[in-house]
């Protein structure tokens, strides 16, 4: 069963979106995440916001990556920089079916 986490950005500045995802994946992808995925929206009600997917092998995995991330120096000056640029709009968190 995969655990992913989406967080939803709007920001019109896309090369420093593009650089603190960079930043961004290196450190969670380090804390054992499976994936980190930037994404944007295209169509819809959120037509030019940015989405950001983590993928996890199970809650477990999960919340130690989640623990590890806060405790990380340099994801709270990534996030510190982050909000001068992006407004986190929602997070939500999918847990997968196995069929």
């Amino acid at each position: 069963m995969a655990i992913v986490q989406f967080a939803r950005f709007k920001s019109d500045k896309p090369e420093e979106m593009v650089k603190s995802a960079k930043q961004g994946k290196a450190i969670f992808e380090k804390h054992g995440a499976e994936f980190f995925r930037l994404s944007r929206f295209h169509t819809g009600a959120w037509a030019g916001e940015w989405l950001i997917t983590t993928r996890y092998s199970s809650w477990e995995v999960y919340g130690k990556v989640q623990d590890a991330v806060t405790k990380d120096p340099a994801f709270a000056k990534l996030m510190a920089h982050t909000v001068t640029f992006a407004e986190l709009k929602g997070r939500n968190v999918a847990v997968g079916v196995d069929l």
